[in-house]
């Protein structure tokens, strides 16, 4: 029987044999080892999966199983759809990435203000005063309601270089307490035509001529006019 045993440890070395009588017995793992082959590593910071951690630090105690207190702060894997997860920490780039552009100024402007004059360049010899035709479009799909409360919709002025007010075109006229009421459909526009008066302007000069609509200044314009003498 002896002589089986022998050419059985001699042919697989392998195999555990019984332990016999005065036989050394096998080293057995220590604490630290066992806890070392199951502790949780930081992930490799030249992996393509790695996210930069907030600060979070991994350490193990004298029983191999206590974190720091900084480790509460950022634990692997990332819980799922957080601001630290994968498609948190992604959408939360592309938000701040797009949140500096101003998308209106992509879109086409609510209204268009304009002001003509009729005629366009004239000489102040022939003439002592210019049609301006002052149109308002809409360029919604909605319709735009303008509510007024006298009869006045509109008013124009000039104004020379320095900003001082030359004339008034609301000065000279009077207004009923009526309220009233205009509706601009979509893709649609107003006119008013208007006599601009030119006595205090000079050959050569620049002068502002302004429009507005009575209660709403987001439908203003101006433009600038040089009469030759």
């Amino acid at each position: 029987m002896k002589i089986v045993l022998m050419i059985i440890a001699v042919a697989w070395p392998g195999i555990a044999l019984a332990e016999a009588p005065g036989a050394t017995a096998p080293l057995k793992p220590t604490i630290e080892e066992g806890v070392a082959a199951f502790a949780v590593r930081a992930p490799d910071e030249g992996s393509p999966f790695f996210s930069q951690r907030q600060a979070a630090q991994y350490a193990l105690s004298e029983s191999g199983r206590e974190q720091t207190a900084e480790d509460s702060v950022d634990v692997f894997p990332r819980v799922k759809n957080s601001p630290n997860s994968a498609s948190g920490m992604l959408t939360g780039f592309f938000t701040e990435m797009f949140s500096s552009i101003r998308w209106e100024t992509f879109r086409s402007e609510p209204t268009t203000e304009k002001l003509k004059l009729d005629p366009e360049e004239f000489s102040l010899g022939d003439r002592n005063e210019v049609e301006a035709v002052y149109s308002i479009r809409n360029n919604t799909k909605k319709i735009i309601r303008l509510k007024f409360d006298t009869t006045q919709h509109i008013d124009m002025m000039t104004m020379d270089g320095s900003g001082k007010v030359l004339e008034q075109w609301s000065n000279d006229r009077s207004f009923e307490p009526r309220e009233g009421l205009v509706v601009i459909n979509p893709k649609e526009r107003i006119e008013y035509r208007e006599k601009i008066a030119t006595r205090d302007f000079q050959g050569g000069e620049s002068y502002s001529l302004k429009a507005e609509v009575v209660g709403y200044p987001d439908y203003t314009t101006v433009r600038t006019v040089s009469p030759s003498p």
